[in-house]
């Protein structure tokens, strides 16, 4: 749960979008679990935004891939970690560690 929130708010600090708020997301998590696997889509798609801000090229959607890794085999977190190190590397901050 922190490691959502700290994500969302790299995210909501590096897009600029004051409408993101992972203090929130964290919350409706405690109260609806279920929500929990749209966190994943919705930071996703963020993290796809902030790629292409970045100017990656191929930037894809990693909430789903985030869901089909974290099913397979356990992996989820770490692509969601190496995508939003990508970002960073890329000049947007430093990276993060898994």
């Amino acid at each position: 749960m922190y490691w959502w929130y700290l994500v969302g708010n790299e995210l909501k600090n590096y897009l600029g979008k004051e409408d993101l708020n992972p203090t929130m997301d964290i919350i409706i998590c405690f109260v609806c679990p279920a929500y929990m696997l749209y966190l994943p889509i919705k930071y996703g798609a963020l993290i796809q935004e902030a790629q292409q801000r970045a100017g990656m090229a191929n930037a894809e959607d990693q909430g789903m891939s985030f869901l089909i890794w974290i099913f397979l085999c356990g992996m989820g977190y770490k692509n969601i970690q190496t995508e939003l190190n990508k970002v960073w590397e890329s000049g947007g901050g430093a990276p993060a560690t898994f």
